[in-house]
């Protein structure tokens, strides 16, 4: 079953970033979040189909991803889910004119490459489902209190630091949400086998992986709308990764790797991955918001700036 779940796993990174290059094509098109007519631009949102066609193959990708997590360990899982940024990558630049700095690059292969090397020490060895409470609920609280750090530090700053931290606090909670999916499916499949279908859809964990899975989806949405898709991204989909890579060996009790050489190879692949995120924050973002403006048609379309002033 490994190896189905690694199957699944990448046809479901394919989707989600698929998925992510419609949205950040269309947001260009479509009206900020943060407006003042807030409901109007929900309704304006979810009256564009491609948007919404977007959501539609995102969901299928995280519940495919879901899947696949109930028969290997995410530490696995997580490393092959990073490959599609460089789908994203390849999207943004060829099909939506982003331009990549030469840090971009670098931050973007030292993610892939970091999560590479994670994978390469990962053993295809698997244990019953089990965890460190203490550990496990700690952790999860730290990484709370750290999103909401990052969340305020992106509400609070005006410059082109903001989607960072946005995007920062975004990954955050997708990893986080990893961990609420791990421990639901098991509780989901508990609850199913041992009492009913009904006491299966009562479990809290599914209204909590509903809860994140809707508000990452919006703070997505806010992200890209400020900053570079080429950027954004691989922020959340690094963090998003290596949060539940690290939790599901620190506190899921999954395969470490035995010789010396693998335990070092593992600590420089953490290095990599948080070095590169750090590398794509500290990358030309005041112009990469620039760049990300509409133009062309996007420019001339309903929702341009043109357009809302002889509206009103």
């Amino acid at each position: 079953m490994l190896y189905v779940a690694i199957f699944l796993s990448a046809c479901a990174t394919c989707m989600c970033n698929y998925a992510l290059y419609i949205q950040k094509r269309e947001l260009n098109n479509l009206p900020r979040l943060e407006g003042r007519n807030f409901f109007r631009t929900i309704k304006t949102f979810f009256t564009c189909t491609p948007w919404l066609a977007a959501q539609g193959l995102g969901l299928a990708g995280t519940w495919v991803h879901a899947l696949a997590l109930g028969f290997a360990p995410m530490s696995i899982l997580e490393t092959i889910n990073t490959a599609g940024i460089v789908l994203l990558a390849l999207l943004a630049i060829f099909k939506l004119g982003e331009k990549a700095s030469l840090i971009d690059w670098v931050g973007i292969v030292s993610i892939f490459l970091g999560l590479l090397f994670m994978g390469i020490t990962m053993t295809a060895r698997t244990s019953e489902f089990g965890y460190h409470a203490v550990v496990l609920w700690l952790l999860v609280l730290v990484l709370l209190a750290s999103a909401g750090a990052a969340f305020f530090s992106g509400i609070m700053k005006k410059d082109e630091r903001s989607p960072i931290f946005i995007a920062a606090g975004t990954g955050i909670l997708v990893g986080t949400n990893a961990i609420w999916i791990k421990l639901g499916l098991h509780d989901i499949w508990v609850r199913l086998w041992d009492e009913s279908f009904g006491r299966a859809l009562a479990s809290p964990y599914l209204w909590v992986i509903v809860i994140f899975a809707v508000g990452t989806l919006l703070l997505q949405q806010i992200a890209l709308q400020r900053g570079k898709a080429i950027i954004v991204i691989p922020v959340i989909t690094g963090l998003s990764n290596i949060i539940p890579i690290l939790v599901g060996i620190i506190a899921f009790r999954e395969p470490f790797p035995a010789s010396l050489g693998m335990i070092l190879l593992r600590l420089l692949s953490i290095v990599m991955v948080i070095g590169g995120a750090v590398l794509l924050s500290l990358g030309e973002e005041g112009k990469g918001v620039q760049d990300a403006a509409p133009r062309g048609p996007a420019a001339n379309g309903p929702y341009s700036k043109e357009a809302r002033r002889v509206q009103r």
